[in-house]
């Protein structure tokens, strides 16, 4: 039964989303900056940890933003050119971020980093070195593998055809085999290649944000809410296992704290879905949503080497806010100077490639396609 249902449409950019990832890209800074394994020469652990402990939750609100902006983007478009966005979308800052760092540390040579070689580098430009088992120039590339495996997941549903219908069965078949897979025992190597797939440890964050564009889409109704209720338990049980993990970090977070922390990221984007955070529609908060892909990207190693370049002259309680002022303002020139002079002609490049046919789109639909391609790790 419908709650609140009301005249499908779309509607332009959510600015309030832009706010929410970039205050998701700060949590995971401060958590870098702050635990950052004795590659600071000044330790804010003591003093800042048992609250930036939990910024790795800003991954998971980047995911979760991920599932409702990218189905938005996929709905309505055909696949060639859902394929086109994400890979324009993606690949330009994602180039520089990788020439800044593997620069930076073969100029500096940071502590506790290997040098970068060009095999390395090389691999890393395609987004996908584990492919051929090389590790990644900044570990905080992982994400981006699990962004583009939802991506195929999507990319598989579009070939099929996106409807409200079989998102449905689409949303409660993902929930139920992610739930399945860690339930049941399986032999360790169907394990792996199902997870591959299915990512238990995250998929609750993906279908969640699905869930809520069919919210925002078609109105609130019992199934959806249900669907949210169960994605958000497997949410707090999975991050048992997620916090375990953590501990080769040095962290230490405890289960019920990071559980509010999720329910209040469930809770924060329910109101975006709905409306609720409409007040905050300001124009200005797409700029701090154009440069948080490229502030996510490169924060860690060339932030830590600002940092300990400033300590010995500055505070370190003023080098942390000038660092993170100053990587807003690398990222920003990044978005302006790079992604939106090499998007639009990269863009159009792989669309004539996939041979995508010129048409123009109906009103509803480019106006989500605009509004999510600020909107995604991950532009993800």
């Amino acid at each position: 039964m419908t709650l609140t249902a009301r005249p499908l449409r779309e509607q332009h950019r959510l600015f309030e989303v832009d706010l929410l990832r970039f205050a998701a890209a700060l949590m995971v800074v401060l958590l870098h900056y702050t635990f950052s394994q004795g590659q600071l020469e000044y330790d804010f652990a003591p003093s800042l940890g048992a609250v930036t402990q939990y910024g790795y939750l800003g991954v998971e609100l980047f995911f979760l933003i991920s599932g409702m902006v990218v189905l938005m983007s996929a709905w309505g478009r055909i696949t060639r050119e859902f394929v086109a966005s994400r890979i324009s979308r993606l690949y330009p800052a994602f180039w520089v971020a990788v020439t800044l760092t593997a620069a930076m540390v073969a100029i500096v040579g940071p502590q506790g980093r290997n040098d970068v070689t060009a095999a390395q580098y090389a691999a890393n430009l395609s987004m996908f070195p584990q492919l051929a088992n090389i590790e990644y120039v900044e570990s905080v590339y992982w994400t981006l593998w699990s962004e583009w495996r939802f991506y195929l997941i999507l990319f598989a549903f579009s070939l099929l055809g996106i409807t409200e219908r079989r998102t449905h069965w689409l949303l409660w078949g993902w929930l139920t085999a992610s739930v399945a897979l860690e339930a049941f025992p399986v032999p360790p190597a169907a394990h792996a290649a199902l997870a591959l797939i299915v990512q238990p440890q995250f998929s609750h964050y993906f279908i969640a944000g699905m869930a809520l564009y069919m919210v925002r889409r078609f109105g609130f109704t019992a199934r959806l809410g249900l669907l949210l209720s169960g994605c958000y338990a497997n949410a707090v049980k999975e991050a048992d296992s997620r916090i375990e993990e953590l501990g080769a970090d040095g962290l230490a977070p405890a289960l019920v704290v990071a559980a509010l922390v999720i329910l209040a990221i469930f809770v924060v984007m329910i109101l975006a879905a709905t409306g609720g955070l409409r007040w905050m529609r300001w124009p200005w908060l797409s700029e701090l949503g154009a440069m948080t892909y490229p502030l996510y990207l490169i924060h860690f190693t060339l932030g830590v080497v600002a940092m300990n370049a400033l300590l010995p002259a500055v505070h370190p309680w003023l080098a942390l806010p000038l660092v993170i002022a100053a990587m807003c303002g690398a990222s920003w020139l990044i978005s302006a100077k790079v992604e939106d002079r090499v998007r639009p002609a990269l863009h159009l490049a792989i669309r004539r490639l996939l041979r995508v046919p010129p048409h123009k789109m109906p009103e509803q639909t480019a106006s989500s396609a605009r509004a999510t391609d600020q909107a995604t790790v991950g532009r993800t």
